[in-house]
């Protein structure tokens, strides 16, 4: 009886201290405090000191292990802050150095709703080693690390643990013109030997809330916000060297680069900031993987260049609930991306083609007013770009990308305390089409989109509601290659409710989706559907592999993050789905179910499995009638060490069954970390696949009846990433990447589809022998480096000198000989390029 009324005088305290909002009261200083992380300014001394932290994690609602005590005050030009990271064990402290946005080992942090919306926050991160890491975070649209504001913050290491100083300018934030200021607040802790997050205001892990929950900071008066002028001028030479082929004036071995530039960020108002770019280069950003694509699906590359990863929240715009990476309406790798089209070279001809499309400029206009209106506008040129041809020593052009404009409007409205918010989005694409072969690029393209949000009972119900259009126009040549593309396929012999119009110079369409359910305690769920017309076409600034479909689902979860036995937290969920296309025909449905656990001891078990039952393929065939697929069942599982030992690992292993044997793979994984000391990380990834496919695409032979000829295909990629990160200050950073990926595709058991809606798989198809045509057996064995030296010598402004390397081999046979492989891999004859960037922040 003693235990229970224990327990119960413990949860009701929690609770007590969960709906109870603290509040701290800050002082002017006349002498601000010299930035040196020890703590020894009269400011602090005369400083009103505050603690009393509750754990978030693992044991929410608990006393931390060890204390935090922090204090602030302010001037007419900055936010001071002081943290004591009191601990008893001071010799325990992990001191990690890395580079900024990555720190690691204990930290602190500080987050500042100055809007004081309750919606939007200014976090400031550094660890004990001194590193840092900020973020803007937007309830319920999570956080932006790409943010990088311009602040200071010095550590030392003390006889009772660790302390950290921080200084934050007012133009790094962002606030209106008032007497008065009652600020959001929070303060975090982080101790990582016991992976402990302790909150100065608490926080209950059930509420949907973050931002929302926040303290409050009381005393600052008669300050102004700051309007702060970067500009950031830059200079960058590059030397490549490559093999020297003979005859060929466009491969001479050696090719040098020199250009210049200029970023800049402009505060026109206290809420809202232009960023511009002019002639920008990225060369200093790590290059995509390595991958092959047999599908007749776009690959989807993460955004990595900054211009367009800083602050690109306003701009995420996501068609569903299901798809928010792979279906939205912006996607920025659009702008500057490898041209379209290409030159087919002729005997006796050489050819140099550009990599990539140049962005002459680009600009941003983003922020969110006092009112709760978040903007962004974005606007950006490319070059009309060029191959050069070379016969004979006689030098000619073509054009293989017209000179375009991309536009993204962004509208949205915080209500009702943010719990309405209403918004829209609109993008155009116009491209000038002064060449007859951009007749099959369509002219230009509109996209658009209106969102509605809906929250209940302190965000812990919501709907959501969208509706998008598009509307592109061009040639007859281009809308019959929309018509044709793989999004929709509108020449489908059996498709009813789809028609190919060789004369139309215009396609629309529609879409919209809601969503909705329960995200907050312990048992949550969600119910989505989403439909878009056969027309609806994202791609040209956007990215939705698929049209003409209606999905629908539902998803369940039960999280549980309260410590009990040998288990710290754990979380189950499943769903159930459905997709239909616009004459109704059910494409498929399935079922998911995942799981995960992780232990006291800090190792965690993954695992799930997907079934999608047997369906219809309107897009296998690459426009033919629509296939009948048989069911797969997908499954997955993984175990992880603890990740604060300087050696820890996770094995992953992944597997796929296709009914009536129609497919079937499995996959092994191995991530290997390595951390000797506070400076020096050590990353190992080897993977290793093997899949066989029985119903691969191979071609179609036109005619009056069309044949589709399938295979079977045998495949097998290996392939092992590289990371080596060392810490030299936590301003100065040497990063090496590589990645070695080889692959094989053997291609055996070729037939024709002669009854695609057949119940059994082999009734579907007829052998075919002889096979009369190429071969298709390939492998593709490719290696790609990067060692990249940063050094931020002084805040804004940067030194980056950068090696990268690649070799790549592409041959006719698909037997996988791994030793042969890697022997023929680093035999090729690689390409370097040597850059040097260096950029010099000017801030008025």
């Amino acid at each position: 009886m003693t235990k229970f009324y224990y327990t119960l005088l413990f949860f009701s305290l929690s609770l007590l201290a969960f709906s109870q909002t603290r509040t701290y009261t800050t002082s002017r200083t006349q002498q601000p405090p010299h930035i040196d992380g020890q703590l020894t300014d009269d400011c602090w001394q005369n400083a009103v000191w505050t603690g009393d932290f509750v754990q978030f994690e693992p044991n929410s609602g608990a006393a931390p292990s060890q204390q935090t005590r922090f204090a602030i005050v302010y001037d007419d030009n900055n936010l001071y802050v002081a943290i004591k990271a009191l601990d008893t064990e001071p010799d325990k402290i992990v001191r990690r150095v890395s580079r900024r946005d990555v720190a690691d080992g204990d930290a602190v942090a500080i987050a500042i709703d100055s809007y004081e919306d309750k919606m939007t926050a200014f976090s400031f991160l550094v660890s004990a080693a001194g590193s840092k890491t900020d973020w803007r975070q937007t309830e319920g649209n999570g956080e932006d690390n790409s943010w990088d504001p311009i602040w200071e913050a010095k550590t030392s290491l003390q006889p009772d643990g660790w302390y950290a100083e921080i200084r934050i300018p007012y133009s790094q934030l962002r606030f209106g013109k008032k007497t008065e200021y009652r600020w959001g607040l929070e303060v975090m802790r982080h101790v990582y030997r016991h992976q402990e997050r302790s909150f100065w205001q608490p926080i209950d892990k059930a509420s949907a809330k973050f931002i929302g929950d926040f303290g409050t900071l009381e005393g600052i008066r008669n300050i102004s916000p700051k309007k702060d002028i970067e500009i950031v001028p830059f200079a960058l030479s590059q030397l490549t060297l490559s093999e020297k082929e003979e005859g060929n004036p466009f491969a001479t071995g050696t090719q040098t680069k020199a250009s210049v530039g200029v970023d800049g960020k402009i505060s026109l108002t206290n809420d809202i900031t232009l960023n511009f770019t002019i002639n920008p280069d990225f060369g200093q950003v790590e290059a995509d993987p390595s991958v092959v694509n047999l599908s007749n699906f776009e690959t989807y590359f993460n955004e990595k260049r900054p211009f367009f990863v800083e602050g690109s929240n306003i701009y995420h715009y996501p068609f569903d609930l299901t798809n928010n990476e792979r279906n939205k309406l912006f996607y920025s790798r659009r702008l500057g991306r490898e041209p379209q089209l290409s030159y087919d070279t002729k005997d006796g001809e050489y050819l140099r083609e550009p990599g990539r499309t140049n962005i002459l400029g680009a600009v941003k206009v983003s922020g969110k007013t006092r009112r709760g209106t978040s903007i962004g506008v974005l606007n950006a040129v490319t070059q009309k770009m060029f191959s050069e041809i070379d016969r004979s020593g006689e030098r000619s052009k073509y054009a293989v990308e017209p000179m375009s404009n991309y536009f993204v409007g962004r509208l949205e409205q915080d209500l009702d305390s943010g719990n309405l918010i209403v918004g829209g989005i609109f993008t155009a694409t116009n491209r000038k089409i002064d060449e007859q072969q951009f007749e099959s690029l369509s002219g230009s393209a509109y996209t658009g989109g209106l969102n509605l949000t809906k929250y209940w009972k302190d965000k812990s119900y919501f709907i959501t509601a969208r509706a998008f259009f598009s509307h592109l126009q061009g040639s007859e040549v281009a809308m019959i290659r929309l018509q044709k593309s793989s999004a929709r396929y509108y020449q489908r012999p059996d498709a009813r409710h789809l028609e190919l119009d060789t004369e139309r110079t215009s396609l629309s369409g529609l879409g919209g989706s809601l969503s909705g359910g329960k995200t907050s305690g312990h048992f949550n769920v969600l119910g989505f559907s989403s439909w878009s017309s056969p027309g609806l076409e994202f791609n040209d600034i956007g990215f939705k592999p698929n049209a003409d479909m209606f999905m629908n689902g539902v998803w369940a979860a039960w999280n549980e993050w309260r410590p009990k036995g040998i288990v710290n937290e754990y979380r189950f969920n499943g769903s159930l789905y459905n997709v239909r296309d616009f004459s109704g025909t059910s494409l498929g449905w399935g079922n998911e179910a995942f799981g995960y656990i992780q232990f006291t001891n800090y190792y965690d078990i993954a695992g799930g499995m997907n079934l999608d039952h047997p369906g219809v393929s309107n897009s296998m065939l690459r426009g033919g009638p629509a296939l009948r697929t048989s069911g797969v069942v997908n499954s997955w599982f993984s175990i992880e060490s603890d990740s604060r030992e300087k050696l820890s690992m996770e094995y992953d292993m992944s597997f796929t069954h296709g009914f009536e044997n129609s497919r079937r793979s499995i996959s092994y994984g191995l991530d290997i970390t390595y951390k000797p000391n506070n400076r020096l990380s050590l990353s190992l990834y080897p993977q290793y696949v093997k899949a066989s496919n029985r119903q691969q695409y191979v071609r179609t032979v036109s005619g009056e009846n069309p044949v589709y000829i399938l295979s079977s295909i045998d495949q097998n990629i290996a392939s092992m990433s590289v990371r080596v990160n060392y810490g030299i200050t936590p301003d100065m950073s040497l990063q090496w990447y590589a990645l070695p990926y080889l692959f094989s595709g053997n291609y055996y058991d070729f037939k024709t589809v002669t009854n695609p809606k057949a119940d059994k798989f082999n009734d579907r198809f007829t052998p075919m022998e002889p096979y009369n045509y190429d071969n298709p057996d390939f492998h593709f064995l490719q290696f790609r480096s990067n060692l990249v030296y940063r050094w931020e010598y002084k805040p804004g402004s940067v030194l980056y000198l950068v090696w990268s390397q690649g070799r790549t081999v592409n041959g006719k046979d698909g037997a996988f000989r791994f030793r042969d492989y890697v022997s023929d891999l680093f035999k090729a004859a690689p390409q370097n390029d040597f850059l040097m960037k260096v950029s010099y922040a000017w801030i008025f």
